[in-house]
């Protein structure tokens, strides 16, 4: 059978020394450090996971505002269009007023030239017919 001997009980001794030893000595800081690195990772994390989310909402922001004011700017666009139309169409019927304003006035002119021509026209047919006359009698 198996003897054990003092030799054997003594290196089980040291074994068992050595591993407390190196579980206090060298393990633990070790197992303490890998943790503190999970902690700061866990936690550079979350801040990425935060900032991330910040950076998101801060985007949808800035395009909610963006269409906000492309909505805006549409509105003031069609705004000054709607005016602009509006303008013309006043200014178109202002001149076209105006224009059949002078219409009537050039037209009552040429009446009135067409009468005074008429008229002259009646003296000198007149004259004419007295002229042709007198030489016809003679």
């Amino acid at each position: 059978m198996l003897e054990i001997d003092l030799n054997f009980v003594v290196i089980f001794i040291l074994v068992w020394i050595l591993v407390l030893v190196l579980a206090r000595v060298f393990f633990r800081p070790i197992l303490s450090l890998r943790e503190k690195r999970k902690k700061i990772l866990s936690d550079n994390e979350k801040a990425y996971r935060q900032a991330l989310k910040e950076y998101e909402d801060h985007l949808n922001q800035v395009e909610n505002r963006l269409k906000e004011a492309r909505q805006e700017s549409q509105s003031i666009r069609q705004k000054i269009v709607s005016e602009a139309m509006a303008r013309k169409s006043r200014l178109t019927l202002d001149i076209q007023n105006e224009v059949q304003g002078q219409v009537e006035d050039v037209r009552k002119q040429l009446l009135d030239e067409v009468e005074k021509l008429k008229t002259q026209l009646n003296w000198q047919a007149d004259d004419l017919a007295r002229k042709l006359e007198e030489k016809l009698l003679q």
